[in-house]
């Protein structure tokens, strides 16, 4: 399946919205939708969802590793003679996350931006544009700031609109 973006978006929508194994007939109605924007078998979407329920559950084990090796990293750097306080950070989050950073995913890669006003067009360029897994835009100001903070652990893709 030579997959066209459009297709890619539908299918990360579904999938993000919370169905990750549809049944056949849901299949169907998916290959269907997808058909609007190029050729696409039965077989082709059932083997998209399976590789992505596999890669999602591999960067799940990959977050979770990280996580723990940061918060024994903080372990033992507290423990070099300081006092040690359990909860400081809210919850055990990343180093990063305690220095204005969140983690998102844009088109499925790991990425640490700024936590709060984002300007889009210093960080990717003046024909950018944020698109949530939900299929829905981040509005972006004249200025090119985003207008809403992006959200820890959320995928994202980036768009370049040709010709604005």
């Amino acid at each position: 399946m030579d997959s066209k973006p459009e297709q890619i978006l539908i299918l990360e929508s579904i999938f993000n919205s919370g169905m990750v194994n549809p049944p056949k007939d849901e299949t169907v109605r998916i290959r269907k939708l997808l058909e609007k924007f190029g050729s696409v078998g039965d077989a082709n979407v059932f083997y998209w969802f399976q590789n992505r329920r596999s890669r999602s559950r591999r960067r799940q084990r990959q977050m979770q590793a990280t996580l723990a090796e940061e918060q024994r990293n903080q372990q033992a750097q507290a423990s070099g003679g300081a006092i040690q306080y359990e909860g400081v950070s809210g919850g055990g989050g990343s180093t990063s996350s305690l220095l204005g950073f969140i983690t998102v995913f844009i088109n499925g890669v790991a990425t640490e931006v700024p936590r709060g006003p984002l300007d889009m067009k210093a960080m990717f360029g003046q024909d950018a544009v944020l698109v949530h897994s939900s299929g829905v835009p981040v509005p972006c100001n004249e200025s090119g700031f985003l207008m809403q903070s992006l959200q820890h652990g959320e995928s994202y893709f980036m768009v370049n609109i040709i010709g604005s």
